[in-house]
């Protein structure tokens, strides 16, 4: 089941159309940007390829897009430090639970 990506060759505006045999010939659909003016015609474009990232690879995109604004909201190593300590003394603090 194909799916045909189109441009628009004045404005750039993209469209999709999906078709459930593949066939030689497909019918540009009109220009979403300008539906009726025949100076925006729409040509048949390379669709993007899709791949699926690892958890790791995820992470590390994360921290290399985030990683500035989560240690300036975090604070320092310092800070960070003091709180995990606060955490840790008061989850030793807690009740035993029942089991």
């Amino acid at each position: 089941m194909p799916l045909y990506e189109f441009a628009c060759e004045r404005c750039g505006a993209r469209d999709e159309v999906f078709r459930q045999r593949m066939t030689s010939d497909i019918a540009a659909p009109p220009c979403p940007e300008a539906p009726d003016d025949a100076e925006h015609r729409m040509g048949r474009v390379m669709s993007g390829f899709a791949h699926h990232l690892s958890f790791a690879t995820k992470v590390a995109e994360a921290e290399a897009t985030y990683g500035a604004e989560v240690d300036a909201a975090m604070g320092s190593d310092t800070e960070v430090d003091k709180y995990a300590s606060r955490y840790e003394q008061a989850s030793k603090d807690l009740p035993p639970g029942e089991g």
